[in-house]
């Protein structure tokens, strides 16, 4: 159990009213529009905009009184799961409705996060609405491989596996993207799509179709914008680039097994 979490489960005990309470005489008040008790634990599911209470995780700054990926602070039939709220990202509890598997297709619930997926896992989207279970995670040591890395939709922290370019090994909707110092299985934009010379934003690689990477538009030969599409190749194979072009790397520092990763462009 990570150490703050231990203060934090015996501090909210007492203190707050968000994830656990200790049952009061006046519970059954008129006018309360709080969480409800669990007549059997005395806990309480905490519910977007309830109390203040609550840690910011050192590697996300998320709030939350349970975490979400050891699954501990929820009562039985609950699980720790990410609530979006005016915008905002919290751990909170959640009822645990299951019946996915992980990495099935499912339909996002953010704003209560009853999404059928399995406790740890939730139901994020691409921008065209299509749903899968994925991994939640506060730090990259939380995923078996790969890197904690936000949704592009809702900004919800979840386990992007690394991927190769050259392949096709990210489950629908995810797609091998250029992630910091390797490429992983991120959540595509409605807008990429674009074929080598189109335009594009450096950020996300936004309006490329996988299998390309945005880069500056004077190293992209023809390209009449700040930034161009240009395709990804394989270092160590034969230069497939068409001149005045030549297959030259793009990572800066890869990672360990992303070192032959480039891109076709006409180096400055």
């Amino acid at each position: 159990m990570r150490p703050w979490l231990v203060f934090a489960s015996s501090l909210l005990l007492v203190l707050s009213p968000a994830c656990q309470r200790l049952p009061s005489d006046d519970d059954t008040s008129s006018g309360n529009d709080g969480p409800s008790n669990d007549d059997t634990t005395g806990f309480a599911t905490l519910l977007p905009g309830d109390g203040e209470s609550g840690m910011a995780d050192e590697d996300t700054g998320i709030m939350g009184a349970c975490d979400p990926v050891e699954q501990i602070g929820c009562p039985a039939g609950e699980k720790c799961t990410a609530i979006v709220s005016g915008g905002l990202v919290t751990y909170a509890c959640a009822p645990d409705s299951g019946g996915l598997d992980p990495q099935a297709p499912c339909t996002a619930s953010p704003s209560d996060g009853v999404d059928g997926c399995p406790a740890g896992m939730a139901c994020l989207e691409d921008e065209g609405g299509s749903g899968l279970c994925v991994g939640l995670c506060e730090a990259d040591a939380d995923c078996e491989q790969g890197q904690c890395s936000p949704a592009r939709e809702t900004d919800i922290p979840y386990c992007a596996n690394d991927c190769s370019p050259f392949e096709s090994p990210c489950p629908s909707p995810l797609a091998c993207r250029r992630n910091g110092d390797r490429f992983s299985c991120l959540f595509l934009g409605n807008g990429d799509t674009g074929g080598a010379g189109s335009p594009c934003a450096v950020t996300d690689d936004a309006g490329c179709a996988p299998g390309l990477v945005c880069l500056p538009g004077a190293l992209v030969p023809e390209c009449t914008n700040d930034n161009c599409c240009a395709p990804v190749c394989d270092l160590a194979e034969a230069d497939p680039c068409p001149t005045p072009s030549s297959c030259s790397p793009i990572l800066e520092g890869p990672a360990p097994g992303f070192e032959d990763i480039g891109a076709c462009f006409v180096p400055a």
